[in-house]
């Protein structure tokens, strides 16, 4: 473009010129490209009114930690605190129903591993789960901890658990054992 007087202006990027504003877009970039050749071009290619689906679309709130909506106050909440006693350590432990077993070993294993210095060795090991700590173990719902079994059982040890579990915290006191020892 050349205006009147002494100055003049020349555009290379006619994209903004309001002379091709009925020029269909993509016309429109194949006459930027042509213009730019032979210039240095940018690091990162850039797309024009291009839209780029965000990596992670946006999902309700919906984890452990997550705010129930018109929720009975005086309903049962679905985690469970245990005392576990093992030797002289007490572990407190949290116990989603919702979830897994592999995810209650986990929080188990994670516990232990703060206060004893014991490698746990699951396929030996068991939780006497008692709702009273007084009760005798004759009383007791054994919960296995081996991978296996705790997959296996873990459908009847929630049963177990909501059937016995107290009012208070701890909801459900245990008694670590293992085998030979």
């Amino acid at each position: 473009m050349t205006y009147d007087g002494a100055s003049s202006i020349h555009r290379q990027d006619d994209r903004y010129d309001p002379h091709h504003v009925g020029e269909p877009l993509i016309s429109r970039q194949q006459s930027y490209a042509r213009n730019m050749e032979g210039q240095q071009s940018s690091p990162a290619p850039t797309i024009l009114d291009a839209h780029i689906a965000h990596p992670h679309p946006l999902r309700p709130n919906v984890g452990p930690g997550a705010p129930v909506q018109n929720a009975d106050p005086k309903k049962a909440t679905d985690r469970i605190r245990l005392s576990v006693v093992w030797d002289a350590t007490t572990l407190n432990v949290w116990l989603d129903l919702n979830e897994y077993g592999e995810d209650f070993y986990q929080a188990f294993q994670q516990q232990a591993a703060k206060q004893r210095k014991d490698i746990l060795d699951r396929t030996t090991m068991r939780i006497q789960l008692k709702k009273d700590k007084t009760l005798p173990y004759e009383e007791a719902y054994p919960l296995s901890l081996d991978e296996d079994e705790l997959e296996a059982d873990w459908e009847t040890t929630c049963e177990w658990l909501n059937a016995n579990k107290r009012d208070k915290m701890p909801h459900i006191y245990g008694v670590v054992e293992t085998d030979g020892g």
